[in-house]
C-alpha cells in the first residue's frame, strides 16, 4: 500500500530545489514533512501540499536574499507573537530584499530587521482605476471632448482645418 503525499524526489522535482538544499532545510528544521518524518534505514519522509507550499515559500524569500538565519528569526517570531504554528504555508510574506513582511489587514508588519514596526501601504487597484475611468469617458460627446481637448490646448473655439475635415466645426 502507497503511503498518501510525496516523496523528496518529487518534491524536489515540483519545486526544481537540489535534495542536499532541501536536506539541509528539513535539517535545520526551517522545513519538516507533515505526513512521515524520517527515521532510520526504510522510513522515508513524505510531504504533504502544504510543506511544498513552504518550501516554494522559502526557496522565493531566498532567492531574493533573505538568509536562511533570517528566515528562521520570520519563523519563530511569527510563532511565538501571532501564534501561527506553521506561517511559511499560511502567511501573505513580502520582502524588498532587506525586510520581510507579513501582510496583516492593511498595514504590513516588518519582521526580521524591525521586528514589529507597522507600515502603511496602499496598493493601486489597476483594473478598478480604469473601469472607472473608462465609465467616465465612455458618456462624453465627441464636442464634449473636443472642447475639453481645446481647453488642454489653450486653443479655445479656435477651429482648425482638421475639425473642419472631420466635421466637428463650419466654416461658416
Amino acid at each position: 500500500m502507497t503511503q498518501g503525499g510525496f516523496s523528496t524526489t518529487e518534491v524536489c522535482h515540483i519545486t526544481q530545489l537540489p535534495y542536499g538544499t532541501l536536506f539541509d532545510w528539513m535539517k535545520g528544521g526551517l522545513v519538516t514533512p507533515s505526513i512521515a518524518k524520517p527515521q532510520g534505514r526504510g522510513k522515508h519522509a513524505r510531504w504533504g501540499f502544504r510543506d511544498i507550499v513552504a518550501i516554494q515559500t522559502v526557496q522565493k524569500l531566498r532567492q531574493h536574499g533573505v538568509s536562511l538565519q533570517g528566515l528562521r528569526k520570520v519563523v519563530e517570531y511569527i510563532q511565538n507573537h501571532l501564534a501561527i504554528e506553521h506561517p511559511l504555508n499560511e502567511c501573505w510574506l513580502a520582502t524588498d530584499g532587506d525586510e520581510v513582511y507579513l501582510l496583516d489587514g492593511d498595514k504590513l508588519l516588518a519582521l526580521l530587521r524591525q521586528q514589529g514596526q507597522r507600515t502603511l501601504f496602499h496598493l493601486v487597484n489597476m483594473h478598478q482605476t480604469t473601469a472607472e475611468l473608462q465609465a467616465k469617458v465612455t458618456p462624453l460627446r465627441p464636442a464634449e471632448r473636443r472642447k475639453s481637448r481645446l481647453a488642454t490646448q489653450g486653443q479655445r473655439d479656435e477651429v482648425t482645418p482638421s475639425d473642419v475635415e472631420r466635421g466637428h466645426a463650419s466654416t461658416a
